[in-house]
C-alpha cells in the first residue's frame, strides 16, 4: 500500500492518502513491520534504477553495483515520508513469528513474506490488511482493503 501511495496511479494514491490520513488522525490503528519497510525500499530502489537507466534494474545492479548507492537517496526520501506518518507503529518480527509462518505458507499457499506478514498479524489479533496483494484474499479470517 505504501508503494501505491508513493508511486501508484493518481486514483490509488488519493485512496491511500485518505486511508493514511485516518491513521494520522487516530481513527484507525496503523501498523507495519520491518519486512514491509524492506519490501518498499527494494521496490523504490528498483524503480529508480529502471527510470534512470531505462532497462532491467537487476541487470544494471549486476553490472554496476554502485547504482545502488546512487539511488539510495530516493529510497531514503520515500521511507522518510512513510515513517513520518503520525500514529503509524513499526512492530517487531520476533522468533515466534519465524516459527509459525511456514504454517501459513502451507495452509494458505502464501509466499514467505506474505506468510510472515500474516504471522505478525495473528499475534496482534489484527484482522485487516491494507494491501493490493490479492493473495491475502485466500485468508478468510482477514479483510483486505484496496
Amino acid at each position: 500500500m505504501f508503494h501505491l501511495y508513493l508511486r501508484g496511479p493518481k486514483d490509488l494514491r488519493e485512496t491511500c492518502a485518505e486511508f493514511l490520513e485516518r491513521i494520522e488522525a487516530g481513527e484507525v490503528k496503523g501498523y507495519t513491520s520491518p519486512l514491509v519497510i524492506d519490501e518498499l525500499a527494494y521496490k523504490l530502489l528498483l524503480r529508480r534504477i529502471e527510470e534512470t537507466h531505462e532497462r532491467n534494474p537487476l541487470a544494471v545492479i549486476e553490472e554496476k553495483p554502485e547504482t545502488i548507492a546512487e539511488a539510495s537517496y530516493y529510497v531514503e526520501e520515500g521511507l522518510a515520508i512513510i515513517l513520518g506518518i503520525e500514529n503509524l507503529e513499526v512492530t517487531n518480527i520476533r522468533r515466534p513469528h519465524t516459527e509459525v509462518f511456514t504454517t501459513h505458507m502451507t495452509h494458505y499457499s502464501l509466499l514467505p513474506s506474505d506468510a510472515m506478514h500474516l504471522a505478525v498479524m495473528v499475534t496482534m489479533n489484527c484482522k485487516n490488511i491494507a494491501s493490493a496483494d490479492g493473495d491475502f484474499d485466500r485468508v478468510l479470517e482477514v479483510v483486505r482493503w484496496f
